[in-house]
Parts: structure tokens; sequence; C-alpha cells
């Protein structure tokens, strides 16, 4: 089932390429706008900071963990600079991410692959919410971050912090904070396919969806999570003999950029597959129960006719 949903989110793609140059646009869109803000950001800070020569070469002479001791301090130093740039610029990539993914995600619902969906309102309160997992994902690693320094101070031996301990911590953190919130943004990646009237109708919807169609929906994200690390490796490998063969630093920058722009295309592709593979489930359980009333009916009829009784038809 899994593989034919796929099959059929493929084929559909390409009876409609404008799913995904859609799905590309609004991302990729994205992705140059973060990239453009991110690297402003960096160049207004970097003017802030004062690098003293002498210091650069006196760092460059010590252990990998006095070097971090050392980063780790000037960073604190300017720590009230970073959290404010941090802060600003996370809220305005946020409020940019749930525009633009409201927006393409309302437009690709509304090619005839993907009716009916959510109304434009639903994207967006879905874009909110998965805009707000992120951030708090982020904010709980950082809070996981100090809570691992400190344990890891407190059981410091010699002076030198328990790295052990701290890597351990940062470790299942990772882990707790990734599957908790790739869980959260696959659900409501699934509410924006119900085509009901208010938010709590399309959850409640989404829910009982889940219930039904569970072993389907896990064995499509399965595989497409299998093809998508499967192209990750591809993608690694390549961008690794590419900078083992490749000696001009223009040349081998453009041909990671194209690696690189190649995989998200890929991956962008199997994405847009996978939605359209739940939607097909969507309206296999939509079609469900009218399918299951006229069985009735006709078992009904059935057994009056074997019974001697006329069954009476329509007029119309």
């Amino acid at each position: 089932m899994s593989q034919h949903g796929l099959r059929e989110g493929v084929g559909e793609i390409v009876r409609d390429p404008a799913l995904l140059l859609i799905e590309i646009g609004w991302r990729w869109s994205f992705g140059a706008i973060a990239i453009l803000v991110c690297a402003l950001s960096a160049f207004l800070l970097l003017d802030t900071v004062t690098v003293d020569p002498r210091m650069l070469q006196a760092m460059a002479a010590l252990n990998p963990l006095q070097l971090a001791q050392n980063i780790a301090e000037g960073i604190v130093s300017l720590s009230a600079v970073l959290w404010r740039a941090a802060f600003v610029v996370g809220l305005l990539l946020a409020a940019i991410w749930v525009l633009f993914s409201a927006l393409g995600r309302y437009a690709t619902l509304a090619r005839p692959a993907l009716k009916p969906g959510t109304g434009l309102q639903g994207c967006l309160v879905v874009s909110t919410i998965r805009a707000m997992l992120a951030l708090a994902s982020i904010a709980a690693w950082f809070v996981a971050g100090l809570f691992a320094a400190v344990i890891g101070s407190a059981a410091a031996r010699s002076g030198v912090p328990n790295v052990g301990l701290m890597s351990a911590i940062l470790l299942l953190a990772f882990l707790l904070i990734l599957g908790g919130w790739s869980t959260l943004n696959w659900f409501f990646s699934l509410v924006p396919l119900t085509p009901e009237l208010s938010w709590n109708q399309s959850v409640r919807a989404t829910l009982r969806f889940l219930r039904l169609r569970r072993d389907e929906l896990l064995e499509i994200s399965i595989v497409n999570g299998i093809l998508r690390a499967g192209l990750l490796a591809i993608t690694v490998l390549l961008s690794i003999a590419a900078s083992s063969v490749i000696t001009n630093p223009r040349v081998l920058l453009a041909d990671l950029l194209a690696i690189a722009l190649l995989y998200f295309l890929v991956a962008d592709f199997l994405y847009v597959a996978r939605l359209i593979a739940f939607g097909k489930l969507r309206e296999e359980r939509l079609a469900q129960p009218a399918s299951a009333v006229f069985s009735h009916s006709d078992s009904a009829a059935a057994m009056k006719t074997q019974a001697g009784t006329p069954v009476p038809h329509d007029a119309s």
C-alpha cells in the first residue's frame, strides 16, 4: 500500500507539475530570504566585535578543550547582543515561514490531486503551530545545554568539566526533543488535508483519520523516510567525492551548490508525493461511509427478495 500510494503521488506530480513547482517556489523563496537575513545579521554582529591578531595566534597553540573554553568565554561576553539578534532573527524568520508555508500549502491544496482541503485560515493556524513547535524545540535544546553545563561543572574533576556526562545528557535531550518535535510536526502536517469548517473539527477529523489508517500512514512515512535517508547519503558521498577531486575553490563551491539544490529538489518531490499519498488515503476514508450504506441497503433488499417480499422501487 505504501509503495502503491507513493507511485500514485509520483503519477499525480507528472500529470500536474504545478504541485511540485508551488512547493519548490515557497520553500526555496523562504530559504533564500533566510540565508540573506542570517548573512546580514552575521555581518552586523561581526562589526561589533574587535579581534586581536595576537590573541588569535595564542589561541592556535591551545589544546581543543582550552580552545573551546576560550571561545565559550568570548561568546558569553557577547551574550546580550547574541540573544537580541537571535530573538529578532528567529521571530522574523518564523513570521516569514508562517506566511509562505500557509500560502504555499493553500495553493497546493487547491490542485485537483489534493482537493478538498482546509481553507487559508486553517493553513495559517497549522503553520503558526508548527513554527511555535520549532521555536520551542530550539529553546528546549538551549535549556538542555545549560543544564548539561551545570551538571558537568558540578561533577568536574581537577577543574575539568565531566565531558562524558555532558555528552550523555545532550544526546538524551536531543533524542527526546527530536522525537517529540518530529511526531507533532508530522501530525500537524496532516491537518490541512481535512476539509472541515473549523480548526477543532479539522483536528478531530485528523485524529479519526489517524486511528483508521494508522498502518498505511506509517508505512508511507517510513518508505518516504528511507528514500530521503538514501538520498541524503548519496548527496554526502557526492559532496565528499567532489571535494577530493576538485581543487579550484570556485568550481568546488559551484558543484556543492548544485548538489545541494539537486538534493532539495528531489526531497521536495518526495514530500509532495507523500502528501498526495496521504490525500489518497483520505479520499478512501471519505468514500467509505457511502459505500457501506449502499452495501447495507443492497443486502437488505436481497434478504427481502429471498423471503418473497416485493421490494418497492423509487418512482423517480
